[in-house]
């Protein structure tokens, strides 16, 4: 007891001395990190011109003859370093480019013109047709001398290497190779590796070698010039010119019609991908049009990879989408999703009662019962239909029995690598530290307090239901940041839990201090690694996360629906000052999501376009979207949009 006390005296005085840090609110440096614009308002100009010259551009493919003349244009044209790429797009059909620079830009159009019309695979495009064809224009606004050895994924100056903002020249054997700063949206490239990757197919070193690492090594031995490049970049869409940032339309307009449309479109892709057994389409790329999961690159198509959690989750979402819109098809598809969750329901017994879990890919996970109990609750909710009833009171059995003595609960029952694969029931404290999760415990608290919530209980029930579930909350708060202090980031993950006391404030009891305060903090301090107006270092950085200041954004609907759960809980507790220091910063984070948003006119670099539209990316220029990425964005967004 001792011990407990004194660990609590030091995470109180943490939190203080956090808090107070926190408070100071002061900015945190901003670079001057290049992004090729012209100047800071360049979005605000009229781009007609861009306009008729694509408008120019197209009738010449279709006609093969020269341009006469130019339109004034909003970038400048120097013909030192303005290389200018136009590309071809069309569905179905591999991207064709080319690149040129003459000392004009009707000479350089013009060239480009004519080799685009002599290329082999011209033919395939149906180049007259505005919505068929899309053609991006990018022309290099800036060029500097680089040591490419000195490029790094986090510098704050012009060593830094940004995915869809930062490009390459480089001259090698007398000839000058490229990659684009838009070849990171095209190409789905993330990182300095998946860039050097790609130039080393460029210029051959790849057929020396299938590793990846020795092509790079070669590269970088190789007496290259280098030069980082930036530019500008506009997209055709229809008969409309559409400026471009990092790839991607912008600016977004940022309304609650807009937020609405995409989030019902991502629900409706959610829908209309689901399978006949119930499970939804787990995930998808773009650029490669494949339905295989990159964490598990080796699977088949009948050996999927698919996670149980996820498709709860999925479940949820469509209720989300019910009740923003009253339309039966996202209940009926719910009740589809849980028939299939219910078959992965196996039972076991505690305490004299009869318990369940969910049992999926060889694993019992505290999350996959915890999320199964709140999309069954949440159904049970909605439609006050008590036909799953008896999986709702064994899963919440499970979720006690999984409850230690000082409040931990373990994070599997379940797994493969533990026990020979039989039930983990007395755990030592290596293995309950090698089955740690952030999440699972906070999805099994929440579908406890839609339990306590929903059911018709007991009192025996009741108070058992509340009484572990404090215990477990006061571990998660107060020992779980001592005890696992080294497993600790400086960017909260834990927003599942925020939710779940968000849900169990409902009851006086449990509006503790120290629970509301872990909400409380934990926004604050996701808050506090969040991209602003003032420090972001590129335009759409704003309302993206970050570990450390100069990482690359991360784009977060799970973090954001920690966050719309501590708006809400201060609401509940009559917190003001708090609620609209949320809310202000939930409708930045919902700009950035808004810009992971596979929309008709984003995806023009998908082979397959509209098998995408409507979806959410897991990062800017990664075309990877899950389950997940509308699950967790659509319930922040709904949520959102009943307080805007």
């Amino acid at each position: 007891m001792l011990f407990k006390r004194i660990n609590y005296f030091i995470l109180v005085l943490t939190l203080i001395l956090q808090v107070g840090c926190n408070s100071k609110s002061e900015p945190l440096p901003k670079s001057n990190l290049s992004d090729g614009l012209p100047n800071s308002g360049w979005f605000d100009n009229d781009f007609s011109s861009e306009q008729i010259l694509l408008s120019d551009v197209r009738h010449a493919l279709t006609a093969q003859k020269d341009l006469q003349e130019i339109p004034e244009l909003n970038f400048g044209f120097d013909p030192a370093i303005s290389h200018i790429a136009i590309t071809l797009f069309q569905d179905g059909q591999k991207s064709i480019r080319w690149i040129s620079k003459r000392d004009t830009v009707l000479k350089t159009i013009n060239r480009i013109v004519y080799k685009l019309s002599a290329h082999a695979r011209f033919k395939d495009f149906d180049v007259a047709n505005s919505d068929k064809c899309r053609i991006m224009l990018e022309v290099i606004t800036e060029e500097q001398p680089l040591n490419i050895s000195d490029l790094r994924a986090t510098a704050l100056d012009g060593r830094r290497f940004e995915p869809g903002i930062t490009g390459f020249r480089l001259r090698y054997n007398g000839q000058s190779h490229f990659y684009m700063p838009t070849d990171a949206v095209v190409k789905s490239h993330l990182s300095i590796r998946h860039a050097l990757n790609h130039i080393t197919k460029r210029i051959g070193i790849a057929k020396e070698t299938n590793k990846i690492s020795k092509r790079i090594k070669k590269l970088l031995s190789l007496d290259i010039e280098w030069f980082s490049i930036y530019s500008v970049a506009f997209v055709t869409h229809g008969n409309e010119v559409i400026p471009l940032y990092r790839g991607y339309p912008y600016p977004m307009t940022f309304s609650s019609d807009r937020i609405r449309e995409m989030a019902k479109k991502s629900v409706d892709w959610v829908y209309e991908n689901m399978r006949d057994d119930g499970r939804f389409l787990y995930y998808y790329d773009g650029v490669k049009d494949t339905i295989i999961d990159h964490a598990h690159p080796t699977r088949t198509i009948e050996n999927n990879y698919y996670n149980i959690l996820r498709h709860s989750g999925g479940v949820i979402t469509l209720l989300r989408m019910f009740e923003m819109t009253g339309d039966d098809k996202y209940l009926k598809a719910a009740d589809k999703a849980l028939e299939f969750l219910v078959s992965t329901i196996r039972k076991h017994e505690y305490a004299g009662q009869d318990a369940c879990y969910v049992f999926y890919n060889e694993k019992a996970k505290l999350g996959g019962s915890g999320i199964g109990l709140a999309a069954l609750l949440r159904y049970r909710q909605l439609t006050n239909d008590s036909k799953y009833d008896k999986y709702i009171h064994g899963l919440a059995n499970h979720l006690l029995s999984r409850v230690t003595d000082d409040g931990e609960m373990i994070g599997y029952y379940i797994h493969p690598a533990f026990n020979n694969g039989n039930p983990i029931v007395s755990p030592t404290e290596d293995e309950k530290k090698a089955l740690f999760s952030f999440y699972y415990p906070g999805e099994a608290l929440m579908g406890l307090a839609l339990y306590d919530q929903q059911m018709d209980l007991t009192a025996q029930k009741r108070d058992q239901v509340r009484s572990m579930s404090k215990k477990a909350l006061d571990f998660l708060v107060d020992i779980r940041p001592i005890k696992y202090a080294d497993l600790f980031q400086p960017l909260p993950s834990d927003g599942w839990l925020m939710q779940a006391i968000e849900e169990w404030a409902e009851v006086d009891e449990f509006r503790k201090k120290e629970y509301l305060d872990f909400v409380f903090n934990d926004a604050k301090q996701m808050i506090s690694h969040m991209y602003n107006k003032d420090n972001s270092l590129y335009k759409d950085y704003k309302g993206t996360f970050f570990y450390n200041y100069g990482d690359h954004g991360y784009i977060d609907g799970a973090r954001a629906e920690g966050l719309i759960a501590a708006y809400y809980l201060a609401k509940k507790v009559g917190r003001e000052d708090l609620a609209e220091y949320f809310l202000e910063n939930c409708k930045t984070v919902a700009e950035s999501l808004m810009y992971s948003y596979n929309s008709e006119e984003s995806t023009y670099m998908h082979k397959y376009p509209e098998k995408a539209i409507g979806t959410f990316r897991f990062k800017f220029t990664r075309h990877w979207v899950r389950v997940d990425t509308s699950q967790h964005t659509v319930c922040f967004f709904v949520r959102l949009l009943f307080v805007l």
